[in-house]
């Protein structure tokens, strides 16, 4: 079996570590026998543009990396000037031409494959069911969280979006939430599949550490998105809460760290930066709770990776935190930020102060059958069906 896998939301020079889930499935179907070509394929920006979108707070990723965690990735860019940019407000039609000229052309002469696999299907989906028609191959796409939650609540994209949706032979969701908000939004759920993320259990395991004091942390993008403006507050209260010594560390890097370290003076908060894997499972395994206070989210891959380290999570309730929790931890329910701060402290002193409690070797051994490799068996026996399928049509 040979896959097509474009990654549409891959490492770039700003942000390298961009789409490190999608490198992990690579290595995984690699490890079961799939004949992968990687390819990190997006859209790029010219000096100039990508200076006007900085005044406008507009992320500019850089340039496409060929390389992550081991994985050699093909490129193909498609470089936006100022007018195909400011055309991309209009509808697909500028994405399109701009793909086609510049990017078609490398992806069909790397297409020597039975599948092409679409993680991020905007905008590189624009171009993949012509691809995958002119070269009588199926295509699979994948959805993460944003692409669904965001883009596809546009009225400009959504039309474009389910088309291409609709046409692919499979449509992989990290959760149940994710494929329901889909459905929710127009999308007919008749070739929709859900396959949760994984996470490598080669790193993310509990390890021997010596803690001194109880430890809360917060692992991920420094976004709003992320729910990373309300660490100041939850914290806050979570030292009002538990008077005994206490230490709270945050993973990750983005925009808004620089108000984060204002308003977190006088806490013993360590900013960390963002990890390499390794790192990250050395940080989790010296705290004690780990808050997810997330405004939207696929899936949440954070939380099973600090479970398999024996870190109990506390999620906000929304996409799929409570299929990723599964009972090993609480999920919190409350739109007011006032009592939400005060709902994620409750249930984050709970199990500092022993008065809540997980049964830690069943979060353990349930996060730890999560590993990459089983999730993407699931990928296979997919593509098999589909492959299978599509042979016993060719043979009528």
């Amino acid at each position: 079996m040979k896959i097509l896998y474009i990654n549409g939301m891959g490492p770039r020079d700003k942000a390298p570590l961009g789409g490190i889930f999608v490198t992990q499935r690579i290595r995984a179907l690699k490890a079961l026998g799939a004949e992968v070509i990687p390819v990190n394929a997006g859209t790029v920006y010219t000096p100039f543009t990508s200076l006007l979108l900085g005044v406008k707070h507009i992320r500019d990723g850089g340039n496409l990396l060929d390389k992550q965690l081991g994985a050699d990735y093909q490129t193909a860019a498609a470089k936006m000037n100022l007018m195909d940019t400011w055309g991309t407000r209009t509808g697909s039609k500028t994405y399109e031409k701009v793909l086609f000229r510049q990017m078609y052309p490398k992806l069909f002469k790397l297409c020597d494959a039975d599948l092409i696999h679409l993680h991020w299907c905007w905008p590189v989906g624009l171009i993949v069911p012509e691809l995958a028609r002119k070269k009588h191959i199926p295509y699979v796409l994948t959805f993460h969280g944003s692409d669904i939650n965001i883009q596809l609540q546009s009225p400009v994209i959504r039309p474009a979006l389910l088309r291409i949706m609709e046409s692919a032979a499979s449509v992989e969701f990290i959760s149940r939430a994710l494929f329901e908000r889909a459905v929710a939004s127009g999308y007919s759920g008749r070739n929709g599949i859900v396959i949760y993320n994984g996470i490598d259990t080669t790193v993310f395991h509990r390890k021997p550490c010596k803690k001194t004091k109880k430890c809360v942390g917060f692992a991920g993008g420094l976004l709003p998105v992320k729910g990373a403006d309300r660490l100041p507050g939850i914290f806050r209260k979570i030292q009002e809460k538990y008077p005994e010594e206490l230490s709270f560390v945050i993973a990750g890097q983005g925009p808004l760290e620089k108000e984060l370290r204002q308003k977190l003076k006088g806490l013993p908060v360590t900013f960390t930066g963002q990890l390499l894997p390794d790192r990250l499972a050395d940080v989790y395994n010296h705290m004690d709770v780990l808050i997810v206070p997330s405004r939207s989210e696929g899936y949440a891959c954070v939380i099973k990776e600090a479970q398999a380290c024996g870190v109990i999570p506390v999620g906000n309730d929304v996409g799929g935190i409570r299929e990723a929790v599964d009972g090993c931890g609480s999920v919190v329910a409350e739109e007011d930020e006032e009592k939400l701060s005060e709902a994620f402290a409750d249930e984050a002193v709970g199990y500092l102060e022993g008065r809540l409690t997980v049964d830690l070797e069943e979060m353990e051994r349930k996060a730890g059958n999560c590993s990459w490799t089983e999730r993407q068996k699931e990928s296979m026996l997919n593509y098999e069906r589909i492959l299978n399928s599509r042979h016993r049509q060719a043979g009528r």
